[in-house]
């Protein structure tokens, strides 16, 4: 099961770097928002990644309802 944070190797894979330093710089130079842990971990969210990189995650838009109908109007003709 996948968690929400990217795990070590897949933030090395999306960063290229191993050493948190590096990892901590290639993220700030390219603007991208993480938190870090005590140690130093950069930790980065799986929905942000799949954000920035700019996957589909498969959501179709749904039309928008039709408008509702009044079910009775008011016959105001009469009114002075």
């Amino acid at each position: 099961m996948q968690t929400e944070i990217l795990s070590d190797e897949e933030l090395a894979e999306l960063t290229g770097y191993k050493a948190r330093g590096y990892q901590r710089r290639w993220l700030e130079e390219r603007g991208w928002v993480f938190v870090e842990t005590r140690s130093g971990r950069p930790l980065v969210g799986r929905h942000y990644v799949r954000m920035k990189l700019g996957v589909s995650l498969g959501i179709v838009p749904t039309a928008s309802p039709p408008p509702v109908v009044p079910a009775w109007t008011p016959d105001i003709s009469k009114v002075r």
